[in-house]
């Protein structure tokens, strides 16, 4: 078995030195094989190896650095590890451009170790099994000492090189994370600000919402309540036929003056929801389950539930005539799709049942 892993190991480590030497064509087509070729000779060398560490164990060459035979043999494991890691690793780096790392993984790049770091383990492993030395023969030990040694510091010096990659790459998306919230912070208040009087609100209605930034919100809400007649122009938005959706991102969160005056304008609303969403499932070419979330129901219905609840209005009737709308035959390609609005529409009815 010991001559059979260490011929294994020996065949797949020259395929992988003749796959890295000279540089591989890196484009194209030619850069998939090379992947496949690293992985597959990485794998036969993973396994030989293990075959040859548990042998090699078994005829006592991981004595010489411990007598206890569970930590022999977890020496074995730890050790044939680091082999496999230092060997495929030298080869997967050295034609990468390595441009992320620290600086262990250029260094083991450069240094050629694919040639001559394996020897280390060869040599004194042929040694052993084929000429029958053994493992106290100085040679064989003092091979054996170097190869071993070298092998936890390449995987130690490669570990520490992929947690300070990883530690840098986090701090970058987090960095990326918040320049894009400035930019875009800077942004809604620039558009906040260049708001006139000739504008509609419309445009910033969606920064209103209770889940928005509070400094983007609050300097929404305070925008649009600096107009005299800030209230009609919200019923007139509710009112409309395509935009009035937006107007539920304000009423959600934030308190209107009069909000008797908003209860007809808001079944209104829903009544034209319905009617968007049977003309939308009959003539749609995408019905997807997230296909309704844009009219922002749940926001509605806390809406009815908060400010416009004991006004007098009966909003019943018109949540069911959305519900219904969602039960519209859509075209053939698009039955058994399940919209994710229903289960919140059908929650709310069943607990204002009539």
């Amino acid at each position: 078995m010991g001559k059979f892993s260490f011929v294994l190991t020996l065949v797949f480590y020259l395929c992988l030195l003749y796959l890295n030497y000279p540089k591989p064509n890196m484009g194209g087509d030619n850069a998939m094989g090379y992947g496949l070729g690293l992985s597959f000779f990485g794998l036969g060398i993973s396994l030989g190896s293990i075959g040859l560490f548990f042998y090699l164990s078994r005829l006592g060459v991981f004595g010489m650095l411990t007598p206890d035979p569970f930590w022999r043999n977890f020496l074995a494991v730890i050790l044939c590890i680091a082999f496999v890691i230092t060997v495929f690793f030298s080869a997967a780096l050295k034609w990468d451009n390595i441009t992320e790392a620290v600086s262990f993984s250029p260094w083991l790049a450069n240094m050629n170790s694919l040639i001559w770091f394996p020897l280390l383990i060869f040599i004194p492993s042929f040694l052993v099994l084929f000429l029958g030395k053994e493992p106290s023969f100085a040679p064989v030990r003092i091979f054996f000492y170097i190869g071993f040694l070298f092998s936890l510091v390449f995987t130690v010096g490669l570990l520490v090189d992929w947690l300070v990659y990883q530690s840098k790459q986090q701090k970058e998306i987090i960095s990326q994370i918040q320049t894009q919230d400035k930019e875009q912070y800077e942004t809604y208040m620039r558009e906040i600000e260049g708001l006139d009087s000739t504008q509609s609100i419309l445009g910033i209605l969606p920064l209103t919402g209770r889940y928005h930034d509070a400094e983007v919100r609050e300097a929404a809400v305070e925008k649009i309540k600096s107009r005299p007649d800030w209230e009609s122009e919200l019923i007139g938005i509710l009112v409309s036929e395509y935009n009035y959706h937006y107007a539920y991102d304000f009423f959600d969160g934030n308190m209107v003056d009069h909000p008797a005056l908003f209860t007809e304008p808001v079944r209104l609303s829903i009544l034209q929801m319905a009617a968007d969403i049977r003309s939308t499932i009959r003539d749609s070419n995408n019905l997807q389950e997230w296909s309704f979330d844009h009219f922002g129901i749940e926001r509605l219905l806390r809406v009815l539930d908060g400010q416009l609840s004991g006004l007098g209005m009966d909003f019943y009737p018109a949540i069911l005539e959305v519900r219904k709308a969602l039960d519209t035959a859509p075209p053939d390609r698009f039955k058994g799709v399940k919209y994710s609005v229903t289960s919140v529409l059908d929650n709310w009815i069943k607990k204002n049942a009539r």
